[in-house]
């Protein structure tokens, strides 16, 4: 392996110009460079801490990182810039033999490298490094800012006006105390006539749940059980406070056969359940938090014609999961911070821009799939807090030991997904996943050319919405990107006259 143990090396971010967080704070830095180790940062303009603080961090501000034997990213690195014989740490998005991603991971192995994936990085609880918390903290406060607008909209002054999006401030601290000045208008002057009681319901549990929950919280607030909400009525205080449901699986999902709820034959068997999360609460909510993990074989919690049947009192949806055509079955589109809302009208199944014409019969919607680089100081404190201890370890290790013979913490060692040219025990299994993939674009021609792409289009949840996206220079999802790749290769199949 090439560059040199104890120099690390803080790689520039590329991919997107909202990406804004870092691998390591100059607060770390300058607790690495105190304990003898070089650290190496190449110079960028849009990090939310600039050169000068590495520098009197006690970093070295170069684009030439070639000394460095450790590289710290946050997303994939251009293939261009991949230093071989390195050890790297990013986000690859390749654990599901992506084949967008295909051609870095070949680079990976080809110039030796050894990839240490962030998402890989676990515990038998769990990841260890994880931003689903910033996700909760920064859907909430931008969907609010959004709230405030819709409201007025529909003739109604309130005390949301006041907020701004999360990218907008500083720190995470700072705009909570926006909301707790909200919440004092709230507790004081009380909510527009017709708008209370007002119940959000955070639906999900987990690190994204908790973020959510960490900023309603700041609210004068009471929390009720999804059973004391069955029966709730509103009193005196209700205009002058706000209502918080949690909502479990156990609470949204009901077995077919007899109403009961076995958590691990749901796990195992999801289509022996039915989601009761409309026909029990969904209409007498007035904002849902959507924090629920959500995988094709689970019930929708709200499909389409669920809305069809009427919305109740649903202000909007704050879907901080924002998974297409996922739990909530209409979400289609993914927000930017350019575009960060759309209006769905239930009675004619249609998206429409938030316009006053539209406001009045559609309910707000919130989808977007990077929140947590809206916050991107906290999300980096945090995320550098964690891997600091690692980072050391790294920075010591021999890298030209063989993958056996590493005595790295386990779980770094068994995060590392790639090693002297071969991907490791762990990881083995893309290359039979990247085998299936390539056999899936191998189309019979009993079919015309058109109705083949047709079939990919319709088959992709997310690309018309992806493209549109795409317009404001924003990552599309790995699906869309592996339909774009199936398309290409149908069109070159029938002219190969196409560039590759």
């Amino acid at each position: 392996m090439e560059g040199n143990k104890n120099v690390i090396g803080l790689v520039r971010e590329t991919k997107n110009y909202w990406e804004r967080r870092v691998g390591l704070t100059p607060k770390d830095v300058k607790r690495l460079v105190n304990l003898g180790i070089k650290v190496l940062v190449q110079p960028s303009t849009t990090r939310c801490f600039t050169d000068i603080e590495f520098q009197h961090a006690g970093a070295i501000i170069t684009e030439d990182l070639s000394e460095a034997q450790l590289l710290i990213g946050i997303k994939e690195v251009k293939i261009i810039d991949l230093l071989p014989k390195r050890t790297y740490m990013f986000f690859s998005h390749t654990l599901k033999a992506q084949p967008y991603n295909m051609p870095l991971l070949d680079t990976l192995l080809e110039k030796h490298i050894r990839l240490i994936d962030y998402e890989c990085i676990r515990n038998d609880s769990g990841r260890l490094v994880a931003f689903g918390t910033f996700a909760g903290n920064a859907g909430v406060i931008d969907f609010l800012q959004g709230l405030g607008k819709y409201l007025l909209m529909r003739k109604m002054s309130n005390p949301f006006l006041y907020e701004r999006f999360s990218y907008m401030y500083y720190t995470l601290a700072e705009a909570i105390e926006n909301v707790r000045r909200i919440g004092k208008i709230i507790s004081t002057e009380g909510l527009p006539v017709g708008l209370g009681p007002m119940i959000w319901g955070i639906v999900g549990t987990g690190r994204c749940a908790d973020g959510a929950e960490e900023i309603l919280v700041n609210f004068p607030h009471r929390f009720l059980t999804p059973q004391e909400f069955l029966i709730f009525e509103p009193s005196e205080e209700s205009n002058f406070i706000i209502y918080i449901v949690k909502f479990g699986t156990k609470d949204l999902y009901e077995r077919i056969s007899d109403g009961g709820f076995d958590r691990k034959e749901y796990g195992s068997s999801p289509h022996l359940y039915k989601s009761v999360f409309k026909e029990k609460y969904a209409d007498r909510l007035s904002v849902i938090v959507n924090c629920l993990y959500y995988e094709t074989k689970y019930p929708k919690i709200l499909s389409v014609d669920d809305f069809k049947q009427g919305i109740g009192r649903l202000l909007g949806i704050c879907d901080i999961s924002c998974d297409y055509k996922g739990s909530i079955e209409i979400c289609r589109k993914f927000t930017t911070p350019e575009d960060p809302f759309f209006l769905y009208n239930p009675g004619d199944d249609r998206i429409y821009k938030l316009v006053q014409e539209h406001v009045q019969n559609s309910l707000l919607y919130h989808s977007m799939d990077f929140l947590p680089s809206e916050l991107p100081r906290d999300a980096s404190q945090h995320f550098s807090n964690k891997l600091f201890n690692y980072i050391i370890e790294l920075a010591q290790d021999d890298p030209n030991l063989p993958y056996e013979e590493l005595t790295l913490n386990p779980e770094i060692k068994y995060s590392m997904m790639t090693c002297h040219g071969e991907l490791t025990p762990k990881f083995k299994y893309i290359t039979k996943l990247r085998e299936e993939k390539s056999h899936e674009v191998k189309v019979v021609k009993e079919i015309s050319l058109d109705e083949e792409i047709a079939n990919v289009i319709s088959g992709c949840r997310e690309i018309v919405s992806d493209l549109q996206n795409a317009f404001y220079y924003q990552e599309i999802s790995s699906e869309s990107k592996e339909s774009i790749i199936k398309i290409a290769r149908l069109l070159r199949e029938s002219d190969p006259s196409l560039p590759n």
